[in-house]
Parts: structure tokens; sequence; C-alpha cells
């Protein structure tokens, strides 16, 4: 087992002694049924101290994972040929996939900024988290590796592949089990405090600005390698690496923002949940994938994947495949704060050390939490200015020295075996989707209607003569794996700025079709805006998240304001705002607390619309007795068959399009 400690600037590797190591739920290591036995176990007899007790978060259901496209199931030429030297070739284009960055080759970065790297996988987590038989589901490294290894059958594939996740982008992640409160009020997320250097040199100092309360939660050390310095978040695989550990801190912190504005907590777990919807869609989404398929998905619904129909299933061509585009994003060197950069000036920003300073993935470098001097720096990696990018999406991953995503470490920190193969990502991923029927990507492509890649297009993509060699010696260049396709799809045709029309339309028709699905759905109210402070007016990104948490610089409060005695909607507007008019739009931002603008209440805390306008001002109307929606587009839009856009407009607030009731107050269409 590796511990790390740059003290001076070497790495220190003393012998592993009992209670020192991490719990660690391997990369992409799904749980099994004896996990949660155990975890039912523990949690009877005090949920916060299961080790897995986040799988069990109240209110997470089992849901199963199926094909999103189980017609191509009904000819083998669509699947990777079943053929007993398959899985050598597959293990032969995977250990191919090598980005061997020994330096920062500019050359080599997209134009997406560092962080969407690890929001991409904070999303993953929030949404898939495999459940298997202890024999079958999508199997560990001695399973996948297996000369003999072959494709499952439907039947079990669908019989023991279950998500454990509520998949609705709702961040169960960051409130379910067993995130604590803070014990000073109960509404506020529980912070960890980093571990004191007492330094004022680099590599050792700690970042300018940051406070103690920059980790997440902890338990003590223990004996048991399950719960030693364990993370108390929702779900302990953001505490993989450093960046993902400090993206989690980042949540709470927002969170605790919103309370300290005095919004109660289930009022500031909605607008945090609704923001970073909006973030997934119009933010992460039109970064990595066209915007066009976005665009198309939201305005005009999904195509593919219905997100409403029962039994909800987490569809496996995105969990298994295209949402791993993520993968090659990576870089092997960051510029992570003041004392870890690229260019191991005072010392490496590696990816191996950012895996190391947590306690799923490393031993804190045996620090009973992080060290102070490990907290980000985010304006490095995102933000406005010339920021650290993200790898283009491409056939490479990174693998510097031989490590990284080539180097995959076990439970007790020591090489996967059996090695090398289980320790390459890459080529866990490209078995992992032949095990599970993934569709080739010539397949999808063709049923998606969108040009299928030539195989000139296919090797130019390739990242190097050992993949073309891969490619050429197999049938991968007529039946390319998926998440492979994918990626060169990617390179093809965009140069790796962006996901291409297979990838775009897989990955944008499943996350929206996720939001749409939420109880909270933004989707839901298609006038919805973030009431958030935004750099962009009417925007809400990643980085005016880390701003709202204080975390990057140029911290706004939010605009709220807390009723008085007497206060109305029209008062607020006008003392708040400059204008008697704009009640609506205060009324409209805060639906879910006020059902009737004409009634408030003393205490009562409401979010502001931007002082400066944005948007036309909301058009509302009071339901009167004998009214329908049809009725109402008659009177108020000249057209009865407009009652859809009354109903589009009011969906989160009336259910049922035929139930509207006296005295309710809808918005109808400006025009």
């Amino acid at each position: 087992m590796r511990r790390c400690l740059w003290w001076p600037l070497r790495v220190i590797r003393p012998t592993m002694k009992k209670g020192t190591i991490m719990p660690r739920l391997g990369h992409g290591r799904p749980v099994s049924d004896h996990d949660i036995d155990k975890a039912k176990k523990d949690l009877a007899e005090y949920t916060a101290g299961a080790p897995l007790a986040f799988a069990l978060a109240p209110p997470v259901s089992t849901q199963p994972f199926d094909l999103l496209f189980p017609t191509l199931q009904d000819d083998e030429a669509n699947l990777l040929p079943r053929l007993p030297d398959t899985p050598a070739k597959l293990k032969r284009l995977g250990a191919a996939m090598t980005d061997n960055e020994q330096g920062d080759d500019a050359g080599k970065d997209g134009p997406i900024p560092a962080a969407y790297t690890y929001l991409g996988q904070f999303i993953d987590h929030d949404v898939t988290l495999e459940i298997q038989d202890s024999t079958l589901g999508s199997g560990g490294p001695k399973v996948l590796l297996d000369p003999a290894m072959a494709p499952l059958s439907l039947a079990d594939i669908r019989r023991v592949m279950r998500n454990q996740r509520t998949a609705t982008l709702d961040l169960d992640s960051v409130y379910g089990t067993p995130a604590p409160r803070d014990p000073k009020n109960e509404d506020r997320l529980k912070l960890g405090v980093v571990q004191k250097l007492g330094q004022t040199d680099p590599p050792f100092v700690r970042p300018k600005g940051k406070g103690d309360d920059n980790d997440l939660p902890r338990k003590p050390r223990n004996s048991d390698p399950d719960i030693d310095r364990e993370a108390l978040i929702g779900d302990p695989r953001n505490d993989e690496n450093t960046i993902i550990s400090q993206l989690h801190v980042a949540f709470l912190k927002a969170h605790n923002v919103l309370i300290d504005q005095g919004l109660p907590f289930r009022e500031a777990r909605r607008v945090l949940r609704q923001h970073y919807q909006h973030i997934v869609v119009h933010d992460f989404l039109k970064r990595i994938a066209d915007p066009a398929i976005v665009d198309d998905v939201v305005v005009h619904g999904n195509k593919w994947y219905n997100p409403h129909a029962e039994p909800f299933f987490m569809p496996l061509e995105f969990a298994v495949a295209a949402y791993r585009f993520g993968h090659s994003m990576v870089r092997g060197l960051y510029d992570f704060n003041v004392n870890f950069r690229a260019s191991r000036n005072p010392a490496p920003g590696s990816l191996d050390l950012l895996f190391t300073f947590t306690a799923l993935s490393g031993q804190l470098g045996d620090f009973d939490t992080l060290p102070e001097n490990w907290i980000i720096e985010w304006e490095n990696i995102v933000g406005p200015g010339a920021v650290m990018k993200a790898r283009k999406i491409d056939t490479n991953l990174a693998s510097t020295g031989g490590g990284a995503l080539f180097g995959l470490k076990d439970k007790e920190g020591k090489p996967e075996q059996p090695a090398p193969d289980a320790g390459r990502l890459a080529v866990r991923n490209l078995l992992r989707g032949y095990r599970l029927r993934i569709p080739t990507g010539q397949a999808v492509a063709d049923l998606l209607g969108t040009p299928v890649l030539t195989k000139d297009q296919i090797l130019a993509a390739a990242g190097n003569a050992d993949q073309r060699n891969a490619l050429e010696q197999s049938e991968f260049l007529t039946r390319t794996p998926l998440w492979y396709y994918i990626l060169a799809e990617a390179k093809a045709l965009h140069d790796g700025a962006h996901l291409g029309p297979v990838g775009s339309t897989i990955v944008a028709e499943v996350l929206v079709g996720l939001v749409r699905r939420s109880e909270d759905s933004v989707l839901k109210q298609p006038g919805w805006k973030p009431t958030l402070p935004a750099e962009k007016p009417g925007r809400f990104e990643l980085a005016d998240l880390l701003r709202l948490a204080k975390v990057l610089p140029g911290h706004q409060q939010p605009l709220t304001y807390q009723v008085r005695q007497g206060d109305s909607l029209t008062k607020i507007a006008r003392e708040q705002l400059g204008g008697e008019n704009r009640w609506p739009q205060i009324f409209a931002l805060n639906r879910s607390t006020i059902t009737n603008p004409n009634r408030i209440f003393p205490g009562q805390v409401l979010f502001l619309p931007p002082k400066q306008p944005v948007g036309p001002i909301p058009r509302l109307y009071t339901v009167k007795a004998g009214d329908s929606l049809s009725k109402i587009a008659r009177e108020k839009l000249g057209d009865e068959d407009r009652w859809r856009e009354i109903f589009n407009l009011n969906r989160d607030f009336i259910p049922d399009s035929d139930r509207i009731f006296p005295g309710q107050v809808i918005v109808i269409p400006t025009t």
C-alpha cells in the first residue's frame, strides 16, 4: 500500500501497518449482494455506522438496468463477434489506448475546462450504482479477464443487473444517508476540517483564503479498513479522488449558504437540486455534446428514452459505453493549487497523487483528514480566463509513466490482479461492454439514422499505431465496440471538442430524460429560470455554483428577502426591485412556497429576481368557477387549442390538466 507525503519533496513508502488502510470501492467496482446484506445488518444497528449504508438511503429503491435499443439484440451481426479470441482482441485494443503524457502537451487539450471531467464523474455517481449478483453482473477484474469469459444472456442481464440510485439527478449522493447534519444547526450539512501542517512555503502551504472547513466529514481511524477514516457522505465514491472530493465539499457548502440566507432545509435542497439540474442540461451537456442535439431533446422531447415508462430503468448503452467518454478527458497532470502543478514545480499535480489524498482510493497520505496543502484552487480549472482544459474526447486515456488510468489499484493499494490488464481501465471498459451485449457503434448509428463512420475514419481517429494494428487485425473496424466508436466519432467529426451524433444522442436522451423524471424537475416548468446569482444573466453554470459555495473567487449573495409584517408582493417589488409591476416575477420564482400571491406571512424567505429584469414579466390568471384550460386559452389567448401551452407552463402545479380549481393562480403565455 502506498502512502504519499511531500516531505521533503519525496514520496515516503513506509511499511503497511494494521489499521491504516482506507475503504475502497475500486474504480468501476459494483456493489455485490453480499455488500448489501452487510449494509442491512449494520443499518439496523446504526445507520451512520454502516460502511455501505449509502446504498440503502431512502427513498432509493433498486431499479433495473436494461437496453435502450433492445431490437438490435435480434441480430448477432449488431453485436461484437462471439468468437473465442474476441476477449484477447479487446484486451489488445484496450492496452493500446494510452496517452503516455510525460509533460503538459497543450496540443492534446480540448476546449472544455478541466473541472467538467469531475462534474461528469459526480453526475455518474448521482445516477448509477450497480448492485450485482455475486457470480454474475458486469463482473470484477477476475471475471472479465477470464480467457473463457463470454457474454451473458439477455435473461441473466435483466435478472441480475440493478441500479441503487434514485437516478433522477436529485443529489441523493449529497443528501442521502449517512451524510451528517451540523450539530450547531440541523438544517446545515456537516463539513470536515483539514489537518494543519503549519508550513509557510510550497508545497506545504495552505492556499490563500482557504478555511479549515474544506474536507468531507469523516469517521476516525479504525482497525476495520471498511470504515477507517471513511467519508460520511451519501456516496463514498465521491471520495475517490481529490477533485471530486473537493467538488462534493462545494455542494455541501452551497447548501449551507442557502440555509444561512434563511431557507428551511427542504427549500434549500429543492433550490440546489434545480440549479444543479440546470447546470447538467444547459452547461455540462452543451459543452460535452452537440448543443443542437441537446436543444432538440429539451424542446421536442425524448425520442429514444422514455423516462416515465414503467419499469423505470437505466440504459446499459449509456452506463456501460456512452457515458464513459469522460475517461478520455482525464489528464495525467493538473494545476491543482499553488503546491501541485502540471509543471511539477514545486510538486507534481499528478493523477496518482489525486487518488492518494482521499480515503476511498488512497490513504489520505496517512493523515487523519485532508492535509491543508491539498485544498483545491478551482480558479485553475474552471471559470473565466486561461484555465486548464480537459483532454480531448478521443481514443487515448491518461497513462503517465504507465500509471494513472492504466495503473488502477486494489483495496490495499496494490496493483489490480491479474496484472497488467486488471489495472487498465480501457481494457475493463471494452470487456464489460462485450459481457453485457452492448451493440456495436455501427449498429447504433444505423438505427439512429446518422452517418456511420467508415473504416478509414475509424483508423484515422485511432490514437497510435498500436491501436490501428489492433483494429486491422480484428473485426472491430466494421463491428466496433460502442465505447470506442463514440470516442472515435468525437475525434473524427469534431477533433475531440465534443461528442458526435451517436454519443450526443445517447447521453442527452438519458440525462435530459432523468431530469424530466425528477420530483423537482426544472423541465416540468418550461419558464423556469435560475434564481441564484450568475455571471451570465439567465444562466447558471458550474463556476456560479462554486462561487455560491465561496470556493471560487467572486462570491455573490443570493437575492432573498424575509417577509415582514405588512408586506405584500407588490410592496416588496416596489421597494426591492423598483417597480410594483414586477410582483408576478417574485410569485413565479416562489410558486413552490406561495400558492396564493395574496397570502404571504412574516418570516417567510422569498427569492428575488435580478434587479435588472431578465425576460418578460409572467402573465398570471386566477381560475374562476366553471373554468377549464381550453376555456381560459380561448378567452385569453384566442385559441382553445393552446390549452396545452398553459398546462406546460404549470405542469409542476397542475398534475392533471382536467383538474383546476377556483382561486388557483396560474401562469399563462405572454403572447
